[in-house]
């Protein structure tokens, strides 16, 4: 099969609702005005302006009962005996609302064979894709792109949308060309490929994704390449592309998990970046290795052809290494970035959750405000740090995440690589709260 291998980019330039068989109803709170915390200064997307999670924001993360997850009972059920599956998102519409096509519903998650030890899996992810009708009895479609295809020597977390009867699917090529199983292999680019999608009574299924390319790699100077990563001593990102339109401005945009550029160690932490801490707080030097960042790239005519990265919409220097997955929902002029990340990527001297954090602003690149406070949306129980993770918010307040390694009542754990019990959260301005849990992978 034909792979294009042109690099597409000029890297210089650079969601109570009521769930039920019919469907799911909006959560009243979360069309309410929006608090005077909320970010207000708007900029275009081309501007070099970005949002700051401070380390005072950080410090005031706290777990209570509207921010924790209920425990996941060790007696989940599985949804294939024939893969693990993690990170998953739905098929979308440009606006981000979940797309059905002929009356199904299509999730992508990344999969490994059950023959692979959980930890693992990694790298041996492909992308596979599930259908169903009632958007929780999914049935699995094998993989989406065909054996050999794809870049990488294994495929990452991305999104997919729906134009008319195509599919633009876009995800991390994780690894170098045909580098086989090889942990040690960092490189992580973004890329793209376009296929239909064909559906009858019975199943859905793909054609097309011959066409592989290559549309974003990390440019050293907005974005952190991985040689600049390998002087510092923690894990490094350029992945997690998640397509949108922006109502606004029209354009088609990407958001994606960075690191701030320059080599390791070089960064200094600014006054913004430590923000107004209390008296006392010290930052430790090695804060400066900690340098996540929620990037965007914007595309060229409106095509999903060719693409141009811009500068991060929000940094976290100093504060966490790892702004994995971030998404958008757009409500009432205003948006709700989410990102995912884990308790031992916050730098020296803060602490947090494996979970869901977020932040509010008015505009796609705005003055973001970390909702609750400290970001905080999602975090696990302490007495279940890892239950679950990679938690995606749609447009209606529903949550889906994955089942990581649950504790059972020996003593023990149980690895779960299934989809958890979906939540609901309200957002109201620059608050969130847990509402309920609902069936297990409930995706509408």
């Amino acid at each position: 099969m034909r792979r294009s291998r042109r690099v597409l980019i000029r890297l210089a330039t650079g969601l109570m609702a009521l769930a039920v068989l019919g469907g799911v109803a909006t959560p009243a709170t979360a069309d309410e005005p929006t608090s005077s915390r909320t970010g207000t200064r708007q900029y275009s997307a081309d501007d070099d302006y970005h949002a700051v999670w401070s380390r005072a924001d950080a410090l005031k993360l706290r777990q209570n009962r509207t921010n924790t997850a209920p425990r996941v009972s060790p007696d989940f059920p599985v949804m294939t005996d024939k893969v693990w599956l993690w990170d998953t998102w739905p098929l979308t519409k440009l606006d981000t609302r979940t797309a059905t096509y002929k009356g199904w519903h299509v999730i992508f998650s990344l999969t490994a064979p059950r023959s692979v030890p959980f930890g693992d899996r990694h790298w041996y992810a492909k992308i596979g894709y599930f259908y169903s009708r009632d958007a929780k009895s999914w049935k699995y479609g094998g993989d989406l792109f065909r054996p050999g295809i794809s870049f990488g020597s294994r495929e990452w977390a991305g999104s997919a949308a729906l134009v008319g009867d195509k599919v633009y699917s876009f995800y991390t090529a994780s690894g170098r060309d045909n580098g086989g199983v090889d942990p040690t292999d960092a490189l992580q680019r973004l890329a793209q490929a376009t296929g239909k999608i064909h559906a009858d009574r019975n199943r859905v299924w793909f054609s097309g994704f011959r066409d592989h390319r290559i549309i974003a790699e990390a440019d050293g100077k907005l974005y952190q390449t991985l040689q600049q990563s390998q002087a510092g001593p923690i894990i490094y990102a350029f992945r997690d592309p998640f397509v949108f339109r922006d109502p606004r401005d029209r354009k088609i945009h990407l958001l994606f998990e960075g690191n701030t550029g320059g080599v390791a160690g070089t960064y200094r932490c600014t006054k913004r970046d430590i923000g107004d801490v209390p008296a006392g707080h010290e930052v430790p030097e090695d804060a400066k290795y900690y340098t996540g960042n929620i990037g965007l790239a914007t595309a060229v005519g409106g095509s999903m052809d060719t693409w141009r990265l811009r500068p991060p919409l929000l940094s976290a220097n100093c504060v966490n290494q790892q702004t994995e997955r971030p998404h958008l929902v757009i409500r009432n002029g205003k948006y709700y970035l989410f990102t995912i990340s884990h308790k031992f990527t916050f730098a020296p001297g803060l602490s947090g959750w494996d979970g869901l954090y977020g932040f509010v602003g008015s505009s796609l690149r705005s003055d973001y405000k970390p909702l609750n406070g400290s970001a905080l949306v999602l975090g696990n129980p302490e007495d279940a740090p890892t239950q679950q993770y990679s938690h995606y918010v749609m447009p209606n307040g529903l949550v889906e995440s994955f089942i990581d390694t649950v504790p059972t009542a020996d003593g023990g754990t149980r690895f779960g690589g299934t989809l958890a019990r979906t939540l609901l959260v309200s957002l109201k301005g620059d608050k969130t709260k847990l509402i309920t849990q609902l069936d297990y992978g409930f995706i509408p």
